[in-house]
Order: C-alpha cells, then structure tokens, then sequence
C-alpha cells in the first residue's frame, strides 16, 4: 500500500523560496499561482507524505516571524554523568542516540538516550557491548544500513601499545553485537618494528603461550620478553588467535602479565581518514604513503583506490565531503616541507585525486601553511560551511577557506586569545587546533576547540641543582601550570625529559616537576608548545570573517588543565551540540543563538508505508549541507544522513531507526530513507520532522494506523 503526496517536491520548491522572499503574503501568491489557493490547509492531510514540513512549519515562519528575538545561547551539563571516569569518541546513531567510547579502557561504549520529551540534557545513559580489543584513536562511519563501522587504532590493545592497529569491525545496534570485518591491506614491505603488550598464560618447560588477548599480524621471529620467558626467546609459529609457540620454553608457569611481542607487521593503519562513498564503499587513506584504498561493505573485501596527487601520506590528516561527494584534503607533507600549503580533492566518479594548490597553479588565492614539525605533523578539523565553501582550521594559529566552486583558497582569521594567571596575562596568544574537535551550528557558525599549542614562550631563568625551582624569571604572565619546560639548546643536562610547571609562584619563579641535574645561572627555556593547555571553544562566523571566543563561555573547570585534543563534539538532531572535555564524566549540552536559513532546511516531499513493513521518506537536503562534525584523523564522527523524529500533541518525542539513505552527499539532490518506527510510538496522530547535520526541517502531521504498526513490529 502507497499514499503520495499530490504536489511534490516543484511545488515545495517554490512554495520553500517564497518563504525565504517575503514571507506569507507572497507564499499565499505563489499557491495561487499553484493551483491550491492561500490557504495552506487544503493540502490533503490524509496523505502520509504531507510535506506540510513546508505547509505546517517552515512556512509559517515568514519574515515577520524570522525578524523576532532568539534565545541567548547557553550551557547545560547533562543531569546524568557518563557510566565512565571519562569519555572518548562520540557519533550519533542513526535511531537519534549518542553512540559514547569509554577513556577508561578505550573498548566499553555506552549509549545516551533523550528522555521522553526529546531533551538530551535530560537524556540517561546504558551500557552496550564492548568492542573485540581496547582501541585509541580510530577512524570510523555510520553505515547506511545503521551500523557502526571501525578500522584501526593508533593505540590498541589492553596496554594501549602504539603499534597503529589494522583490525576492523562492525557493530550493530539493534543485536548490541560486534562482528569482525576485514583488516586493512598489508604494505608492500611491511611496516615498522611496533610491540603488543598482553597478559598471559605459562606453562613451566613449555613453549608454548596461552590467553594473549590477540595474535592479529604476529609473525614467526618476533621477540618475546617478560617474566619466565627466557633471554633471546622470540615466536616459532602462531598456533590461533590467542596462542604462539616460541622458540623456548618458559621457565614459570600460571598466569604472567606484561608480556611484549614486538616486530614489524605487514599492515599497519592507526587513525587516518576514511569517507563513506557511493555504492555502500568506504574511501580509507594511508599511514605510509599517498595510496588510498577502498573497502566494499557488501564483499567484506579491499580494492585499490587512486594515488594522491601529491607525494603525501594520509597521517595526522582529516577529510571532509563537498559538493558532488568530492573529498578534500589538507596535504601535511608537502606543505611542511616547503613552508607552503598544497591541497587536493578525490573524485569519487573517476576515482582520481587531483592537486588544488595555489603554490603549483593547480588553484587561485593563497593558501596558508597550517602546521609544522613543532606541532607534531598535526593539524585541526576540516568542515564544509553551509554556503559550500570549506574550512581547514590549522595546528598553528592559521585557517584557511576553500570556495570549491571557483578552486579558489584564501587567509581565515586567525585564532588568537587570552592567557590568564595570578601574575598577569598574554594578549592575543596564539590558539591552534592540534588535534581538535568542530561543530558546524544550524545558524552557519562553527564552533571550534583549540588549545595554546602554538604558543611557547621563551624565558631564562636561574636553576638550582637539585632543585625543582626556576628563579629570576623575567615575567611569568600567562604561563600555565602544566605546560612543559624544556632547554632552548635542546639539550637536558639541566631540565630532565618531561618536565613540567607544578606552580607559578610569583612574578618571577616557577616549580617544575623535577629537581635540575646542573646548576646555571642563566639558562634559555621553552615554556609550553605542542598540546598545552588551556583549551578554549572558539565561534567562528563566516559572514563576518570572525573567531572569537565563544559566548556565554563553558564554566568546565577541566578546560583550564587540559589540551584540546582529548575533548569531542557532536552536533545532536536537536539543532544542539554535546560537548565532552575528555577529562571526566560530565558532559555539557551548547544551544546555539539563531536558527537555521530555511534555505538549508530539509523538504519532505513525500513518506510512504511500505509492503516491509516500514516507511520511506523522500525529500531533499535530507543529510545537511555538511558533515556537521569533524576533528581530523584521530576521531572521525560524520553526521551527513537523516534523523527521523515524530512528536505528539502531549509532547512526547520519538527518534525513528533510520536506514538505507540514498545519498552519501551534502548537495540538494533527491534523497530517500527508510525509517522503522520507535518502539515506544502508539496508533495516532504525530509531526514528523526530519534533521540532517542538526538542520531540521518544518514538522509534516503524519499519522500512524494500528495496522502499519502491526506490520512495523
């Protein structure tokens, strides 16, 4: 059975740019002229499509409307703390639930449901499986079928040893199971000597080792070490996913923790980029070297992609999807290595990477070098805006903007603040994004984190042998407790490896963590650099050309000790965005002043019950004009796919599971979803909106029938 709306989407077109012309009296004029008169309410209301979205809510929303004062934006912490001691990775799944990774061990999730009336602020939290192994760092994608699709991790294992894992798996929210999935390609060559830490199970007099919590890419020859393996011990053969025999026999037998295999894998991947493509594939970069690879999700199998343009890993580095499914890329080796910026972009049709760089003619303007050896290789968010341009936020203080339609590059603002202590402050301090988290807002802003990084401070100071002080300072205004110190000359016959300020003490003096090894009268230090807290939440506006720090800001104590790298942010179907510092179990929801251009709202055009027993919506800008969220290559959240939301006359909110989205992009094309009702939904009377990025559209009155809910469960 199939009900359908009798105008479609022309007709909401037309009726869409009225209302962003002048309001209703033109809207009336324009239905004239359609043939359904200036009474909106006679558009057939029996139908299930009703993309009354446009009739029922957007549209009411004329230029009087528009005109009237928004909100403030504003703060809330969540009621309910997370499950955990702190939380990692965040995405949204696609039944409007917040899909939350652990910091405690980096393999537990847990799941933040809205409460009855839609209000994540107010939303509770359960636990949910954990993946197979402890991963940190990771690139992912929401797959059109709703799961939940992992690969790698810079750091795996329970040890969290950085070895750059290349394993993969799949979750799946409605069984709350995972299932493994094809790893990523081995290297021609191998990669790198990396070690796996795993507590084990020895036999007295035998070689061979039991309960290691993973053998993926153990090779015969490597080295074993730990308490009772013997001396030059290494793996004979690798018997099963969690037993080796080695070379000799342990010399203890029971349970033995802290065991280290370590060699040189074949495949190797961490946390470089990935994109979910047309035709249910996923476009994955490369650790080593410019390949690209693509994984098909139907065959569970790996294929080669094109070569990037330039001579450039994918590592530290963040993709973002434009217009036509083009990926683009901020290119971190040639850029670093020529103090210029180089840029490409990856045609999903012809499967080819071509370069966009002002520095080789390849595209006009300028493009600014956005990081550099002392931050690390590491480099900020890259978003699409809602006008289709896209913005790379630098490590350094620089951004840079990319108008796709004319290839052309230009200068963002810099991101410049305030460092503040007791003794005194630094004005426009430079901020960067050294590894961060982005959230673009409905009203066009993007709200940013960025850290103090690219603002070390040079000082000379008098130490003390064995003494924890820095004295005769000429000023410590600004500095940070926290911040490393280290000596200007790069050496360390003075300040260990790995100091850091414990207190500023006055104007003038300093504690450091540890006691100086040599006096020195005067000795030249670096104070801070790569990482350094604060961390602080810009807005950018790009109208105005603007970043300034955002307002109200976010009374989190833990912003002030820590560095921007371990928050997250994840716009919600609210139109919200869910903050997470990384530091603990408070999490923090941002309402954002302003609203959406109803040029960027999602049109209904038509919903239909089908035969499956489930409903398709058809529509366009059901995904948003843009990913939403980003970070760069160690956290990846994209949020291009529709939100389906029902709510009825009591109030009462219901997300709907979507599925098999038709497009993977962010333009204006015709796109249809499959949505299967929340369980909790009952026979009657509802409005349906449908979101994208955070974007809304009006609400569609849309009735459920005791039948379709029959057939839906």
């Amino acid at each position: 059975m199939s009900q359908r709306d009798q105008f479609g989407l022309p007709v909401a077109e037309a009726l869409l740019a009225a209302a962003r012309e002048s309001g209703q009296n033109r809207l009336a004029q324009v239905g004239d002229s359609l043939g359904i008169g200036c009474n909106l309410r006679r558009i057939d209301m029996t139908t299930r499509l009703l993309f009354g979205a446009l009739a029922w809510g957007s549209l009411t929303l004329g230029a009087a409307a528009l005109a009237q004062a928004e909100p403030a934006a504003s703060w809330a912490p969540l009621a309910n703390p997370a499950p955990a001691g702190s939380v990692g990775t965040l995405m949204l799944l696609t039944d409007g639930t917040v899909f939350a990774e652990s910091g405690d061990d980096s393999q537990s999730w847990f799941r933040l449901t809205p409460d009855a009336h839609g209000s994540y602020v107010n939303g509770t939290w359960s636990a949910l499986a954990p993946m197979s192994i402890p991963r940190l760092y990771f690139t992912s994608n929401i797959l059109q079928d709703g799961r939940v699709w992992v690969l790698g991790g810079e750091y795996t294992g329970p040890y969290l040893d950085a070895n750059w894992g290349s394993s993969a798996e799949i979750y799946d929210p409605v069984r709350d199971a995972w299932t493994p999935a094809a790893s990523y390609p081995n290297e021609a060559g191998g990669c790198f000597p990396v070690t796996f830490t795993s507590d084990v199970q020895l036999t007295s007099g035998s070689p061979v080792v039991t309960g290691i919590y993973s053998t993926d890419r153990f090779l015969p020859g490597w080295t074993v070490t730990g308490t009772g393996i013997p001396a030059g011990a290494t793996i004979l053969s690798v018997d099963s996913p969690t037993q080796v025999t080695l070379s000799a026999s342990a010399v203890v037998g029971g349970a033995t923790p802290a065991v280290v295999f370590g060699g040189t894998p074949l495949s190797c991947f961490g946390d470089d980029p990935s994109s979910l493509l047309a035709h249910r594939r996923i476009l994955v970069g490369n650790l080593l070297d410019g390949t690209s690879n693509l994984y098909s999700i139907d065959s569970n199998s790996w294929s080669p992609a094109a070569t990037k343009a330039y001579a450039d890993s994918s590592d530290e580095e963040g993709w973002s999807v434009l217009s036509g499914g083009a990926i683009l890329t901020y290119d971190l080796d040639p850029s670093i290595a020529t103090g210029l910026g180089y840029a490409e972009l990856y045609d999903p049709v012809a499967n080819r990477w071509r370069g966009i760089s002002p520095a080789d003619g390849s595209a006009k303007g300028d493009l600014p070098l956005l990081s550099s050896v002392a931050l690390g290789y590491e480099l900020g968010p890259v978003l699409r805006l809602q006008d289709g341009r896209a913005l790379v936020i630098g490590a350094n203080q620089h951004n840079a903007l990319y108008n796709q339609t004319t290839n052309t590059w230009s200068a963002g603002p810099d991101t410049v603040g305030t460092l503040r202590n007791s003794y005194g402050a630094i004005e426009h301090a430079l901020f960067g994004a050294d590894d961060a988290p982005a959230a673009l807002l409905p009203n066009g802003h993007v709200l940013f984190a960025a850290d103090a990084g690219p603002n070390p401070v040079s000082a000379s100071g008098a130490a003390t042998m064995g003494s924890a002080v820095i004295t005769h300072l000429s000023k410590t205004a600004g500095l940070q407790v926290n911040w490393s110190v280290a000596q200007a000359d790069g050496n360390s016959d003075v300040i260990p490896p790995g100091t850091f300020i414990t207190s500023i003490d006055s104007s003038h003096q300093i504690h450091l963590s540890a006691n100086a090894t040599a006096a020195s009268k005067s000795i030249a230090l670096i104070l801070g650099g790569i990482f350094s807290n604060p961390t602080q939440l810009f807005d950018f506006d790009p109208r105005a050309q603007r970043i300034s720090p955002v307002q109200p800001a976010l009374a989190d104590p833990n912003l002030a000790a820590d560095p921007a790298f371990i928050s997250r942010l994840l716009v919600l179907p609210s139109g919200q965005v869910l903050f997470n510092d990384g530091a603990g179990s408070q999490l923090y929801v941002y309402t954002p002043a302003g609203s959406a251009d109803p040029a960027y709202w999602p049109v209904v055009s038509q919903v239909e019950y089908t035969e499956e027993g489930a409903f398709r919506l058809t529509g366009i800008r059901l995904n948003g004009p843009s990913a939403a969220s980003a970070y760069g290559d160690d956290v990846q959240s994209n949020e291009n796919y529709p939100i389906v939301r029902l709510q009825n006359s009591a109030g009462l909110v219901f997300y709907n599971r979507s599925t098999n989205w038709t497009s993977t992009g962010v333009d204006n094309a015709v796109e249809s979803v499959t949505f299967t009702l929340n369980p909790a939904v009952v026979p009657g009377s509802y409005q349906l909106t449908v979101s994208g990025g955070g974007i809304s559209s009006g609400p569609v009155p849309f009735t459920v029938t005791a039948a379709q809910l029959r057939r839906d469960r």
